[in-house]
């Protein structure tokens, strides 16, 4: 019988890397682990002036932090591909929580040591290192932390810190691990460099990190983070605990928790517009059977990325009608053109010209009665209030994937509140060449499911209910 976790947790959606190959054979268990998925708009991480944490003032507000938070990472995207422009290519950041570095939508709630402590971290789709606040080597703790929450290793019996002499630590991360090692028994060090340039640094450790059961019982998996100090208060990441960090790589949490069970994991992000406390959540392991799932490749093989979760889009239709989009547009290049990757870090979907002006065009007629206006999007149009709006005038549009999978979101999904009387048709317009994205607000209401032994991806509608 399947178990399944009732710890408070959270994703912003795995980013494949091709880095890893998990086989069936060798994943260790098919029990699930089930966490919870908080939003960074949720009104359980309170309110936090100055910060894009907890329920925005009003719609308008909100549509304008997730269309910052996407420039953000679509920039972050970039800098991973080796494609940034010149100065016209630029993003500016505000200095807010480390959601708009284009890191990530959602929080974890995560319990680690022994006794356990308990931290709000980030989750990072793109990187490989979890780390945490935490006093261990820092001179003078109390300054760097600055009242902030850390991690303190003396009050872990199961913290253990790598020595830089060990084998592990000249195998845990060649591009980050430092070659300092002014003693045989002195920290493994690490300089950990984000999608953006940001640097954090800090030493090694291993660390348990627990997990408690719906039957009550309990389980602690082993991992290795980093312990980060010294941060100041211009850092973006002032206002979290640490990262988690969800890439696929051996060092990842996702990969040591999905062999561990079961080899796959699930996800479900519940309707995006009606914040509550309960609905997405994420499951390590085999989760319960669904009806209708539909699966298509992961293309691991067909591109050099090293963080990136790319599928095979063989076209667009609207109202059943397949639009006239160039084949090209779905073909992954190494140079980061075409193709498209689903990445639940990102809210808005993402198509490039080519695609973007083809869906605009089969939109227009049935939007005509609407006059276009400006908003936070690419095509937004003056609309009546919601019980005056026709839903059913909107055209419905469909994603087809290789092997016959369909992607046919509820119409909430692509058509979004800008502003009072003001709605905004839900994709972003890039200039070729980019790669078009799939965004979560495009994925709600289905349970996603990512089987890293097989390297395919599932989908099918589901009301996303956290048990």
């Amino acid at each position: 019988m399947e178990r399944n976790i009732s710890l408070v947790s959270l994703l912003c959606f795995i980013i494949f890397n091709g880095c890893l190959a998990l086989e069936a054979d060798a994943v260790k268990s098919q029990r699930s682990e089930k966490l919870k998925l908080i939003h960074r708009h949720s009104p359980e991480l309170g309110h936090n002036p100055g910060t894009t944490l907890g329920p925005p003032k009003n719609s308008e507000e909100r549509l304008k932090q997730l269309v910052q938070s996407d420039k953000a990472r679509l920039h972050a995207i970039k800098r991973r591909l080796g494609v940034v422009g010149k100065e016209n290519d630029r993003v500016e950041f505000p200095f807010r929580s480390a959601a708009d570095m284009g890191l990530g939508q959602y929080f974890v709630s995560l319990r680690m040591g022994t006794p356990a402590q308990k931290f709000t971290l980030l989750v990072d789709t793109g990187s490989c290192l979890t780390w945490i606040k935490c006093k261990y080597m820092c001179v003078d703790c109390s300054a760097a932390m600055n009242g902030r929450r850390f991690f303190s290793p003396n009050e872990s019996s199961s913290f253990k810190s790598i020595p830089c002499s060990s084998q592990e630590c000249k195998t845990i991360d060649e591009t980050s691990t430092l070659p300092n090692c002014p003693h045989p028994n002195a920290p493994c060090y690490y300089e950990y460099s984000y999608l953006d340039g940001l640097n954090v640094g800090g030493s090694y450790f291993n660390e348990t990190v627990k997990f408690r059961f719906s039957n009550g019982q309990k389980k602690g998996l082993e991992m290795t983070m980093g312990c980060t100090d010294g941060l100041n208060d211009r850092s973006r990441f002032k206002e979290v605990d640490g990262i988690l960090a969800l890439g696929l790589n051996p060092l990842s949490f996702a990969v040591k928790a999905a062999h561990e069970f079961g080899g796959k994991f699930s996800f479900c992000l519940d309707n995006h517009w009606i914040i509550k406390s309960e609905g997405s959540y994420l499951v390590f392991g085999s989760e319960d059977q669904v009806p209708n799932m539909q699966f298509t490749d992961l293309l691991t093989e067909e591109s050099k990325l090293t963080s990136l979760y790319p599928i095979k889009v063989t076209g667009i239709s609207v109202n059943g009608t397949m639009l006239d989009i160039p084949s090209y547009v779905w073909d992954m290049t190494d140079q980061g053109a075409g193709g498209m990757i689903v990445d639940s870090g990102t809210t808005v979907t993402h198509l490039v010209e080519q695609a973007f002006d083809k869906v605009i065009a089969a939109f227009e007629p049935s939007l005509s009665m609407y006059n276009k206006t400006k908003g936070n999007l690419d095509y937004c149009f003056n609309a009546p209030p919601a019980e005056e709006f026709d839903e059913t005038r909107i055209p419905r549009v469909t994603l087809h994937f290789e092997g016959g999978a369909k992607l046919e979101p509820a119409v909430d999904s692509y058509i979004f509140d800008d502003s009072k009387g003001v709605k905004c048709l839900g994709f972003v317009r890039l200039p070729w060449p980019q790669m078009n994205i799939l965004g979560n607000l495009l994925m709600q209401n289905h349970l996603w499911e990512f089987d890293l032994a097989n390297k395919k991806v599932g989908f099918a509608r589901s009301k996303c209910m956290l048990d």
